[in-house]
């Protein structure tokens, strides 16, 4: 798994160029939580290249997601494929976390 990361009015974006799976989430996980003792709370993932969600790698996402809303931040999603939409949404995460078509839409959620 390849990510890019990059702030976008105090959001941190993080784009994955992969599946959701339980290696790519490890990776992440450990990016996440050096944003998080670096104080970034503002997440957004760009699920635009993902093609396969494993649920092994939604439990590794769930548990960064309760992490990051502990210390009053949040965790959302952009630029899902219907294939992984409709995924989170048989198992039920579409109920944690927002999601939204475009970047710009998801980033402008923060600031409300």
């Amino acid at each position: 798994m390849v990510y890019q990361a990059k702030v976008r009015s105090r959001v941190e974006v993080l784009r994955f160029d992969g599946d959701l799976s339980v290696p790519s989430m490890i990776k992440m996980k450990g990016r996440m939580k050096r944003l998080l003792n670096r104080n970034h709370k503002r997440l957004l993932l760009d699920l635009s290249e993902t093609k396969r969600v494993e649920l092994a790698g939604v439990g590794l996402l769930v548990d960064r997601l309760r992490k990051v809303r502990e210390q009053k931040g949040d965790i959302k999603l952009c630029n899902l494929r219907p294939e992984v939409e409709r995924t989170f949404r048989l198992i039920g995460v579409n109920g944690l976390m927002e999601s939204y078509p475009t970047q710009e839409e998801a980033i402008q959620s923060f600031a409300s």
